[in-house]
């Protein structure tokens, strides 16, 4: 796995990024890094009581934040632009435990048609076994567009060189 930066972290400093997903200084954001590994983005994180739904349980609109997050970041590192998700169709398959530890989430491009990406990903509890997916559409912008209006820094600021 290949580990991929983050460009939009020098602007967290500056207040101008404050994602609850991927921002570094969001101080009640998720934090989330992410690698590339062969077709798919992956992200792991470490679940706290703070987002819980029910009794050890990860809140589900915190899945389908994590689900959103990483279609997001397959968008930026895959289809190298930017987008918006326009349909998040979530499936929850089996509680998220808090307790069993780290998640994962996996996201890969399934298609493109014109402006329209289709993604599928899945979260995976700390014991591997997935627990919930996402079916996801993304309205994509044309690099020109999104580096102009969206602060989409090019594909080559997402390589770490590792």
């Amino acid at each position: 796995m290949r580990k991929i930066s983050n460009p939009f972290a020098e602007m967290a400093g500056k207040g101008e990024y404050n994602c609850f997903g991927c921002s570094p200084a969001n101080d009640i954001g998720l934090h989330l890094d992410f690698w590339e590994d062969d077709d798919e983005v992956v992200a792991k994180w470490t679940p706290r009581h703070q987002f819980e739904g029910w009794i050890d349980v990860l809140h589900g609109g915190i899945q389908a934040t994590l689900l959103d997050e990483v279609a997001a970041w397959v968008v930026f590192v895959k289809l190298k632009t930017a987008g918006v998700t326009t349909n998040l169709n979530v499936s929850y398959n089996k509680p998220v435990y808090i307790s069993k530890g780290p998640v994962t989430v996996r996201g890969q491009l399934v298609s493109t048609e014109k402006r329209t990406a289709m993604l599928e990903c899945t979260l995976y509890d700390g014991n591997n076994k997935p627990c919930a997916s996402a079916n996801v559409t993304y309205f994509i912008f044309p690099e020109k567009i999104a580096r102009a209006k969206y602060n989409y820094p090019g594909a080559e600021a997402f390589n770490t060189g590792e």
